[in-house]
């Protein structure tokens, strides 16, 4: 099976979300979604088609062996009469006719082109494999995506389901110091008010990792209520090098080497409109019964059985131009195949350079915002602290809450960008899938 190259970085643990349900590995998810995605299905059925048609036969250099047979009984009101005199006049004639036989015709000879409609069948098969490959590699960077976009809403959910239980320890301070006349209704609404905030956001968030579920399910092509747990790890791979990427990209790329055979298959397009413009000479050969029985005539009787052989030669002298305007369209299409391989490894360069810039720059971000999670996790610890003395306000509380809140999102959403982008510069160069 296709070793998945896969990656991430783990921040907030989810011990204690998982509650008996399947676990599912990137790789699992991988491999149920090879097997069942109908995308590759499809893809796969194509392909089989392709290499089906990739034969001598479809391709026109076996012959063809044809075997006929028939038979004909009828009456007919036969009247006949020939220069010597002699009259037939039988309103109630009869005949019997039998006819059997096999026939072979194989074309010997006709430019070439049944030998080039080959080559060409078999780099039909071939652009069929690319595309096949192209279908599972975008399958498995989806399925991929899909998967951390849950370890993503995962993580999220953990970080608001950490904001309610803030919220509630603000509420409940600030409930006893109402009751005891330490502290104001007005802090103690407030703390309530945004409670059910934090409560309604963390429901929102729920339906959202839900929703990440489901979109997984149905790419794996499986019941999209299916209950699972996933890997709560996001882990990157070594840093990717660009000039190693570049190479890797220019070299396998399978929509470079899509483009490639589409141009051979139009080399061998302007190869078989010169083709036309030969002779063709087939060969026939066949054994035949004959047999008639007939009152209708003054043979009453005839029947030959016997072999026969022959070869038919033929040639276009003109045709109103078109076989010269057929070379020269297949001598446009074959230049433009050289102008789209150009157009598409100049599109890749550039999206190439542009997916790795974005790497690189979620690379800094999430040392940069890893850096602020530890501050603003020692600024809730010493905010909770305060808070619980009387040094800080409620309002001074929530503020460094909002800071955690923000700077734990924004490491998330740096580590599943990165992945998502280490993804798609694996994917443009060939090594997601080895």
């Amino acid at each position: 099976m296709k070793k998945i190259i896969v990656a991430g970085l783990l921040l907030f643990p989810m011990a204690g979300w998982l509650s008996g349900q399947e676990l599912l590995t990137l790789r699992k998810a991988v491999s149920t979604g090879l097997e069942n995605n109908f995308g590759i299905s499809i893809a796969e059925n194509s392909m089989q088609i392709a290499r089906q048609n990739a034969t001598p036969g479809n391709a026109g250099m076996l012959p063809t062996l044809t075997l006929n047979a028939g038979y004909l009984y009828g009456y007919s009101d036969a009247r006949v009469s020939v220069v010597t005199g002699s009259e037939l006049d039988d309103p109630s004639a009869n005949s019997n006719l039998a006819t059997a036989g096999i026939g072979l015709t194989w074309t010997l000879f006709d430019g070439l082109k049944m030998f080039i409609t080959y080559d060409k069948l078999k780099s039909l098969e071939a652009i069929s494999e690319l595309s096949s490959k192209i279908t599972v590699e975008n399958t498995v960077a989806k399925i991929m995506g899909s998967y951390y976009e849950i370890v993503r809403q995962a993580r999220v959910t953990a970080i608001y389901t950490e904001q309610v239980s803030i919220s509630r320890f603000r509420l409940e301070l600030a409930k006893m110091r109402f009751e005891t006349g330490t502290g104001s209704e007005l802090e103690y609404l407030k703390a309530r008010v945004e409670l059910n905030a934090d409560i309604a956001a963390l429901s929102d968030q729920q339906t959202i990792y839900k929703n990440s579920k489901i979109t997984l399910n149905d790419l794996l092509s499986r019941d999209v209520n299916t209950l699972f747990e996933v890997k709560d790890t996001i882990l990157l791979s070594k840093v990717l090098q660009y000039d190693s990427l570049r190479v890797s990209m220019k070299k396998a790329n399978r929509h470079i080497l899509m483009a490639v055979a589409q141009k051979r298959v139009a080399g061998l397009e302007l190869q078989t409109a010169r083709a036309n413009q030969w002779p063709t000479l087939d060969l026939y050969a066949g054994y035949d019964y004959y047999r008639l029985e007939t009152q209708a005539n003054f043979i009453q009787y005839n029947r030959h059985v016997g072999p026969s052989v022959g070869l038919s030669l033929n040639m276009k002298l003109f045709d109103g131009m078109n076989l010269t305007r057929q070379v020269k369209n297949a001598a446009i299409s074959f230049q433009t195949g050289e102008l789209e391989i150009k157009q598409i490894e100049n599109r890749l360069e550039a999206f190439l350079a542009r997916i790795y810039n974005e790497y690189r720059n979620q690379l800094e971000m999430i040392t940069f915002e890893q850096e602020n999670l530890l501050l603003a996790m020692k600024n809730m610890d010493i905010a909770r602290e305060s808070y619980s003395i009387g040094v800080i306000s409620s309002l001074q509380l929530r503020e460094v809450q909002e800071d955690l809140l923000y700077a734990s999102t924004r490491l998330v959403t740096a580590e599943f960008k990165a992945k998502l982008t280490e993804t798609e510069l694996l994917l443009l160069c060939e090594k997601l899938i080895k």
